[in-house]
């Protein structure tokens, strides 16, 4: 197991270190800089500018720069906001999205498997077909119309609920329902179909033939094993949950990362740029870690040194 995640945290240090080199050249090769909007500036305060963030120097220069203070935990000063870091920018917009993302996740997961799991056990009767359409509805709405819709009917013509900014608890429900409604309905029929090809496999069969209970049968045995494809959807989800919903964050005016990750394109803000994205790509790469990790105590056939 150690040599595993040994092996794993190389190729992830390696993997960043493609992702933020591939990340820097595609910022430094699109025309025009941080700047580009400021037309006004006199040519002696541009060049102080462009002089404290080493935008005149050297693409290679740069680059070192950018890796000697990554080296030391620190992704640089914000182009666009005087006298605030990315580090700054990132822990104050990562707490907004990560209760946004755990909201979403705890009503995916205590809706999602419920609802496959009994669609799998009255396999095509009333309780399957009423379940798989509404995931069906679920996968085919986009999360921006249905949060426009949640909006119109509970903030609008009802009035119960906050439709934008971060005031209150009320605040995270219609985007957490706007954004847990595809994976929701994703994993309620990705559970379902896992459900019936494991309750079909014959050491289900064996289970049954021995005695053993039916919450036995189903929970320990079957719903354990049918967890498995659950799982490896769910890591890159949940990476992508924590760490920001752009169009979510942005329809209902969320501080989270999410937000500030599209502000910072907008902006041409290089150095917001490059610590959203390796935020969120070491996140992932956490997450594909903790999956595989995960598979060997679910299903102990797996063996990771495999």
């Amino acid at each position: 197991m150690f040599r595993y995640v040994a092996k794993r945290i190389g190729a992830s240090l390696f993997t960043l270190w493609v992702i933020v080199t591939i990340t820097f050249i595609i910022m430094h090769s699109i025309p025009g800089d941080p700047l580009t909007r400021d037309k006004q500036l006199p040519e002696a305060i541009r060049e102080s500018i462009e002089e404290q963030y080493h935008l005149n120097d050297p693409l290679w220069k740069q680059y070192a720069y950018y890796f000697q203070g990554l080296a030391h935990g620190e992704m640089g000063p914000s182009m666009k906001y005087e006298g605030v870091t990315v580090n700054e920018i990132i822990a104050q917009g990562f707490p907004v999205s990560a209760q946004l993302g755990l909201a979403a996740l705890l009503l995916m997961l205590l809706v999602g498997i419920p609802a496959g799991v009994i669609s799998a056990l009255r396999q095509n009767q009333w309780q399957d077909h009423a379940a798989m359409f509404f995931a069906t509805l679920g996968v085919a709405i986009p999360n921006f119309v249905l949060a426009t819709l949640l909006i119109y009917v509970f903030g609008v013509k009802l009035e119960l609920l906050p439709t934008s900014r971060w005031v209150s608890w009320q605040s995270v429900i219609l985007p957490a329902v706007a954004l847990a409604m595809y994976p929701t309905a994703y994993i309620a029929r990705l559970t379902r179909s896992s459900m019936v090809e494991v309750l079909g496999q014959d050491y289900i069969r064996a289970a049954w033939a021995k005695g053993l209970s039916r919450r036995t049968v189903l929970y320990k045995h079957a719903l354990r094993n049918a967890l498995v494809p659950i799982i490896t959807y769910l890591g890159p989800l949940i990476a992508g949950l924590l760490t920001g919903s752009f169009v979510i964050e942005k329809i209902f005016a969320i501080p989270g990362l999410g937000q500030q990750f599209v502000l910072s394109i907008s902006n041409r803000d290089y150095t917001t740029i490059l610590g959203v994205t390796i935020f969120f790509a070491a996140f992932l790469i956490f997450m594909n870690l903790v999956v595989d990790l995960l598979y060997g105590v679910i299903d102990p056939r797996i063996h990771l040194e495999k």
